[in-house]
């Protein structure tokens, strides 16, 4: 039976979720609701149980008229599509799900989606769980680029993976007097100014600009995430935001002040991020990938772990097949340089 939570069942939400041995932080409730005051959608945990068989996964949903494109267009409250909260997200299982198990939670969630104009969903799956293939019957998948690791199963094997460029840049900011503290999720002050300028230097999408009222509800998260800063003459020059449990740590959001770049504080600062995940007892340090495949921000991960790429898949599902044609024609008529053939998962929102 398939059941759908919603972001006000806190605690049942929560249970669920921590059930699953590879649980991860980006299925927590909190997580999800920091995304919905982000501005993504309504949150909702998707529970599927049938004998022995189980499976989870976090969707943020979305009423369709409300993108610029279908403004004034289609009727608000009658088409809506869902997708994974920012980061990795797809479906969390005890085991393999048996196919005819995934054939009765498709004909339920189908039911689900049709009775509630539910158009649509798209997935990003999670790198270090691999789950783009756990559920074919329920997704379509691809490919889209790689993301990079660093196993963190010891100090030494952690400097052992990194290039011999990393490991100058890290012996560099050692010697600039540049030192790393980590400080609860709760002191973001000194963040938000160097994260705004990073954001502004590299010229960032508007999405990427978090308000103070987000950083805030981070403390809810704070058994599971805290802050790295880069010190220099004790002034914060660098931080990053790092997600954790007991087995996994990713890299969130990152900031550097421009004019300390020359000291290789982010080098630094996942280093010793990585040493103190190391001495916690978790065994991968997720960094992510670059805005596309093999740019710059892609560049500088790898340099941490020459071993340590990752696929990073997503998947779609349409639900309504006739709406979805129906939402590719709405778009075209109103914008002939549209091409529905796009390349995206979900054409209707390129």
């Amino acid at each position: 039976m398939m059941k759908v939570i919603s972001a006000n069942q806190h605690d049942r939400w929560n249970e669920i979720v921590r059930s699953f041995k590879n649980w991860d932080i980006y299925y927590l409730n909190e997580y999800a609701v920091s995304f919905q005051m982000h501005g993504d959608g309504t949150p909702f945990l998707l529970y599927f149980e049938s004998g022995e068989s189980r499976m989870c996964y976090v969707v943020m949903q979305n009423d369709i008229a409300y993108a610029p494109y279908f403004k004034n267009k289609i009727e608000e409250g009658k088409y809506y599509d869902w997708e994974t909260p920012y980061g990795y997200g797809g479906p969390l299982s005890d085991d393999t799900i048996p196919e005819d198990k995934q054939r009765t939670f498709m004909d339920e969630l189908c039911g689900y989606c049709v009775k509630n104009g539910i158009v649509s969903q798209f997935l990003r799956f999670h790198p270090l769980l691999l789950n783009h293939e756990s559920a074919p019957v329920l997704f379509e998948t691809r490919y889209l680029r790689d993301t990079i690791f660093i196993s963190t199963q010891s100090p030494e094997q952690i400097m052992a993976d990194m290039d011999s460029k990393n490991r100058n840049m890290v012996r560099k900011a050692i010697k600039n007097d540049v030192t790393i503290v980590r400080k609860p999720i709760s002191e973001y002050q000194d963040f938000i100014p160097m994260y705004e300028e990073t954001m502004l230097k590299d010229e960032a999408d508007e999405y990427y600009t978090f308000h103070e009222d987000y950083f805030r509800y981070q403390s809810t998260l704070s058994d599971h995430a805290c802050f790295f800063y880069a010190m220099k003459d004790s002034q914060p020059i660098a931080g990053a935001i790092m997600y954790y449990n007991d087995r996994f740590m990713h890299y969130h959001l990152a900031g550097t002040h421009t004019e300390y770049r020359k000291y290789s504080p982010s080098n630094l600062l996942l280093y010793e991020a990585s040493v103190w995940a190391s001495q916690q007892g978790i065994s991968k340090f997720h960094l992510g990938g670059g805005l596309s495949p093999d740019d710059n921000l892609f560049g500088f991960k790898k340099q941490f772990n020459k071993n340590g790429r990752l696929p990073f898949c997503v998947g779609r599902t349409i639900f309504m097949k006739d709406a979805y044609s129906s939402l590719l024609s709405i778009r075209q008529s109103s914008d002939p340089s549209f091409d529905p053939e796009n390349g995206r998962m979900i054409q209707y929102r390129a």
